[in-house]
């Protein structure tokens, strides 16, 4: 329970370690006297690590001359012995709760205003155009985060650009976070626009064309590159048929060629190749459930150790750092840091994969990462994987594919039109 970690905390406890003839018999000799231990280990030695509380100290040291076991203070943690190394250090401990103070303080209040684009660059608006609807609804930096209506704000900043279709808000610490999706062009916009051709984006085989305006340039089953025109922008006039027999007439004028905008969708087979290494000795990293947790404040040149130790006890251990820094004010940062920094204990074990399955998980792998790749609105029609290294070999190595059926169309604008 948490709460009793926080009671064990601020009566304080130590880290023991516990060795000689007969540990075990020890610990059975203390919990029959109910003295209780937890997080009991046995290091490679044969000693035994565990932590109890400090005001039972005293109380093992006949247990440990009847077992012939040595008792050595390994760490001593908690709030008692926190405190008393606070005492001499009274303006650190002062600008420790200034500084937790003021990081808690500024903490309420909005520092960043960003704009991110909901599907796409912005074309109707700009970022600065929302971020002036948004200071004028009471959103920018200084402004108390309590005070802010995030509904409203979203409804007012759609009322206030009426180009837009959805505007959503959230909060990151002091960073707020605007996300604008513009409405859709309409019908008679894109109709508008400069004349353009529609090109294939990828490589490809068409398996279905439509064309909506322009001149179709592929057929179903035509292989096509990276580039080339699928439908046209410029129509060519075409040429009237003459029936056998018919007497020659005087030509008729041709019409100049048009310039239009190509529309339509061609849907092609596209393939995806990768290769991916794995080897088949593994390493996995199993936590133990044991950790060591550091607190410091960091400033130009040094740091102070608040709690915990300055390394870990783990001879294999995984770590994570949490910063937390003050916001920076217009030009002015603050240099201090508050770094929380986690040891989490691992064991380190090996593991050694058959051919088959060293396969299967790179083959895996390699698709995964084709996968995260395709464009929305691909679909997967087919897919396979072929092992390039040989039985025997200790890296194993593979090929693998993924083919889809896509819209290949991109458009264009032809050069030379306004």
């Amino acid at each position: 329970m948490a709460w009793r970690s926080w009671l064990t905390y601020l009566e304080g406890y130590l880290v023991l370690t516990i060795s000689g003839d007969d540990p075990e018999g020890f610990l059975n000799l203390a919990l029959a006297r109910n003295i209780c231990f937890w997080d009991i280990t046995i290091n490679r030695n044969g000693s035994i690590q565990a932590k109890v509380k400090a005001g039972e100290y005293r109380a093992l040291r006949p247990l440990a001359r009847q077992s012939r076991c040595r008792v050595r203070i390994v760490d001593k943690r908690g709030w008692p012995f926190f405190s008393r190394r606070l005492r001499g250090r009274q303006v650190l401990l002062l600008g420790s709760i200034f500084f937790l103070l003021a990081i808690y303080l500024l903490s309420t209040f909005i520092w960043v205003v960003e704009v991110r684009p909901g599907n796409g660059p912005l074309r109707r608006v700009t970022p600065a155009q929302v971020m002036a609807a948004a200071r004028a609804e009471g959103l920018k930096p200084g402004a108390r985060k309590s005070a802010l209506d995030i509904r409203a704000l979203e409804h007012a900043l759609e009322r206030r650009m009426p180009q837009v279709a959805w505007v959503g808000i959230r909060f990151q610490g002091t960073r707020a976070e605007i996300t604008v999706v513009e409405k859709a062009a309409l019908p008679g916009e894109e109709a508008s626009d400069r004349p353009a051709s529609i090109i294939a984006a990828k490589d490809g085989v068409i398996k279905d064309i439509l064309v909506i305006n322009g001149e179709g340039r592929v057929k179903a089953g035509d292989t096509v590159r990276q580039g080339q025109i699928l439908i046209s922008g410029l129509v060519l006039p075409s040429q009237p048929e003459k029936k056998p027999g018919e007497a020659g007439s005087p030509e008729q004028p041709l019409s100049p060629p048009r310039l239009v905008r190509a529309r339509g969708i061609v849907r092609a087979r596209v393939w995806y190749e990768g290769e991916k290494e794995i080897n088949r000795r593994q390493v996995q990293e199993v936590p133990t459930g044991r950790q060591q947790t550091t607190i410091m404040v960091q400033v130009p040149g040094r740091r102070y150790i608040l709690k915990g130790p300055e390394r870990p006890s783990y001879t294999n251990y995984r770590q994570e750092n949490k910063v937390m820094v003050l916001p920076s004010w217009r030009n002015f940062i603050l240099p201090v840091e508050l770094i929380i920094t986690t040891y989490y204990e691992v064991q380190v074990r090996y593991r050694q994969l058959a051919y088959e399955e060293a396969v299967r998980a790179a083959g895996e792998q390699t698709l995964a990462e084709l996968k995260e790749k395709l464009p929305p609105g691909a679909s997967i029609t087919g897919q396979k994987i072929v092992p390039l290294s040989k039985p025997e070999d200790e890296v194993v190595r593979v090929r693998a594919w993924v083919e889809t059926e896509e819209d290949i169309g991109q458009v264009v604008p032809l050069s030379g039109s306004s």
